[in-house]
């Protein structure tokens, strides 16, 4: 596949997917049950796999600092069913909650579209966790992350904004929110890995030799330390990734302004409409 071709690939995919979780709840009750057991049915195909998963799997977790080259973070060993199996949790628990709550509820919870977002984002992350303590193979983890979601998410927003009369300004400041949400969990997370070394691609305890992307020079971190936690997980995940998240959000939300047909926004009603008038009567 042409360099950079991947990534529009994977960003269709994660886009498509994406969407339609955070649609979900505004979703008719036969295509959110439609959706619920075809995720269901993903779940047991995992399933099946894992039984005919066999040995061992070894796989690199690799990181990225901002803008920097990917640096490898652990080489995880695992089942190599337990990737299968991680996915199988995952479709079977999101299959058996769609399935699970009623159309009512299903709309209340469509009307919470922060929430709706930022859990779906945190979702994502500890699967992606998950996947890199399994050993999953990097054509699995790659598509999984919070990377890729917020031009949808800006979308989301934007859609909703416009139904309840809302302007773009109000999409800005919810996307600056969704992106300290989100971002600082991972940031909780970047923490809890590194100090307690759990792995993963969060936890930058090996990263102690760093390319500056900018200037080019290499620094050199104690692993563990303060500031190797505060230059490569808490700067780039409280600063510059919560900027990238209203930026790229809000190039989702304008196309998403732009290519929606009008009528999907709130309606004003006309001023007569649908009210029985008598016809006039002549004066005496």
């Amino acid at each position: 596949m042409p360099p950079g071709l991947d990534r529009v690939v994977i960003f269709a995919e994660v886009s498509a997917v994406a969407a339609a979780l955070l649609w979900w709840g505004r979703l008719p009750g036969p295509w959110r049950r439609a959706l619920a057991v075809l995720t269901s049915g993903l779940g047991v195909l995992f399933l099946v796999g894992a039984l005919r998963a066999e040995g061992h799997r070894e796989a690199a977790t690799m990181a990225v600092v901002v803008l920097g080259p990917a640096y490898v973070t652990e080489q995880a060993s695992a089942s190599a069913s337990l990737p299968y199996y991680v996915l199988t949790g995952v479709c079977l628990l999101l299959g058996t909650a769609g399935l699970a709550v009623g159309d009512a509820t299903a709309r209340r919870l469509g009307s919470h579209w922060m929430a709706t977002a930022v859990v779906l984002s945190l979702l994502v992350t500890a699967t992606r966790f998950a996947l890199d303590k399994a050993a999953a193979p990097p054509s699995w983890t790659r598509p999984i992350g919070v990377t890729w979601l917020p031009p949808i998410v800006g979308a989301f927003f934007a859609l909703h904004a416009k139904k309840e009369g809302r302007g773009l300004r109000n999409v800005a400041w919810s996307l600056l929110a969704y992106g300290f949400a989100v971002r600082g969990a991972v940031a909780l997370l970047n923490v809890l890995a590194t100090t307690l070394g759990l792995g993963s691609h969060y936890d930058v305890s090996n990263l102690v030799y760093i390319k500056n992307p900018m200037s080019g020079h290499w620094h050199e971190f104690a692993s563990g330390s303060f500031e190797q936690l505060f230059f490569l997980a808490l700067l780039p995940q409280l600063v510059f990734w919560p900027i990238y998240t209203v930026a790229t959000g809000m190039i989702g939300a304008f196309l998403a302004l732009r290519l929606v047909p009008r009528e999907l926004g709130p309606r004003v009603p006309v001023v007569g409409a649908g009210v029985g008038m008598a016809p006039a009567q002549p004066e005496r």
